[in-house]
């Protein structure tokens, strides 16, 4: 989602950009370039990067400023865990500004809609389900990627909706918006799990959040 086309005031721009800039570059700090370097981990990341930029033009317009569409950061982030995906998906959000004519302005509350609180609570869930529930891949599975997909997709709709309210009150949102977004997010949660067991398998050097000596050693 995001507020792409709508300018926020100088003040609200100003102060929605300094927790999203020092988000980044905190992120950008602690990313491990031992990750990138494994093979081909800096090409999906390169590849997700554009992905994204695309199919969040693959929308349906709600409001002027307000449309419903698969947002892929609960995917990104159990792909790269939450450094590299706060970088990737704030890269991905400047080519979508610069692509498709968005407001400058908006470019630090994006960031924080789409990268940084998705992905700190991606992996504040990730950290909980190791810490309370049984090591086992169908758990990271089941618990991440569908159900932990689930809670992030839905809370990238619910912070942008709610921001937006925040921000212009004067333009209400239709009242079956947020059930269409639930929805939304309830499919999209069963394509991440799908797609989280198939990297698991196929393609572990994709899925740095999965740990096999955690989730597979000695079952």
């Amino acid at each position: 989602m995001g507020i792409f086309y709508s300018p926020l005031s100088p003040f609200w721009a100003l102060m929605l950009t300094a927790p999203a800039a020092l988000a980044l570059l905190h992120a950008l700090r602690s990313v491990r370039k031992a990750q990138l370097e494994q093979p081909t981990v800096f090409s999906a990341w390169c590849a997700s990067i554009i992905l994204l930029a695309l199919i969040w033009r693959m929308r349906v317009p709600v409001l002027p400023d307000l449309h419903l569409h698969l947002s892929g950061v609960a995917l990104f982030s159990l792909m790269f865990g939450r450094h590299l995906a706060i970088c990737g998906i704030s890269i991905a959000v400047a080519l979508y500004t610069f692509e498709y004519e968005g407001s400058w302005s908006n470019l630090g509350a994006n960031i924080l809609l789409l990268a940084v609180i998705p992905c700190w609570l991606s992996d504040l869930l990730l950290k909980k389900t190791q810490q309370y529930l049984p090591h086992h891949m169908f758990v990271y599975l089941f618990g991440n990627g569908f159900f932990g997909a689930l809670l992030v997709n839905a809370s990238v709709g619910g912070s942008t909706m709610a921001l937006r309210s925040l921000l212009f009150p004067d333009a209400a949102l239709p009242a079956d918006a947020i059930a269409y977004m639930l929805l939304l997010a309830w499919g999209e949660a069963f394509l991440v799990g799908f797609l989280v067991t198939i990297f698991a398998v196929y393609r572990p050097a994709w899925l740095l959040t999965f740990d096999d000596n955690l989730y597979l050693r000695g079952k």
